[in-house]
């Protein structure tokens, strides 16, 4: 009877020292949460509202503007653009937050900050520019390295918001209904078809 004691006293200490341990680590996950989005920088600071032109120049060249609440092509006026496509660049580099912040870079060319591969210009309503340069992807994170125009620190973003940039002008042109259309009667009626 005394054995059956000890072993049931021993079980009840175990269940609450695996409590109390569950308890603790539940505590610290929440804690490095906190402290991991207390970390988050913003790196650029507008509304997509606001931006009223938008160019990139390196291993893409677009140039857009926005008139009368439409994106157009700065080059070609009568271009007919994908809205979307052109909104949702805007959307990706507006408000753009990050974790991970080089404060004092010693060599920007560590970095592909030298001879940035693009350069992504966003022109506001009040005047005023916001110029990212694009640097090299990191291999470890995938992220890459961009640096604003008159900001020494170099951040590391999410790679889509870079690779959301990989469009030539074609690839925004829209579609109209009416090429669809010519596109889908010119098209061979495939083989086997009676």
């Amino acid at each position: 009877m005394k054995k059956k004691k000890i072993q049931l006293l021993v079980l009840v200490i175990l269940c609450l020292l695996c409590v109390g341990a569950y308890v603790l680590v539940k505590n610290m996950d929440f804690a490095q949460e906190e402290t991991l989005s207390a970390q988050q920088v913003t790196v650029t600071d507008f509304a997509s509202g606001d931006v009223t032109a938008l160019s990139v120049t390196g291993d893409h060249i677009l140039n857009f503007v926005k008139e009368e609440e439409k994106w157009v092509n700065a080059d070609d006026r009568e271009m007919t653009l994908d809205q979307n496509q052109i909104s949702s660049l805007v959307n990706n580099i507006a408000g753009l937050a990050t974790e991970s912040v080089v404060e004092e870079p010693e060599n920007l060319s560590e970095y592909g900050l030298d001879n940035p591969v693009r350069t992504i210009k966003a022109e506001m309503k009040n005047g005023s520019n916001v110029i990212i340069y694009v640097g090299n992807q990191n291999d470890l994170t995938g992220d890459y390295y961009i640096r604003l125009e008159g900001d020494d620190r170099l951040y590391g973003i999410s790679s889509y918001v870079v690779t959301a940039f990989d469009k030539d002008l074609e690839e925004f042109i829209e579609e109209t209904t009416e090429e669809t259309a010519e596109e889908s009667l010119t098209e061979e009626p495939s083989e086997g078809a009676d």
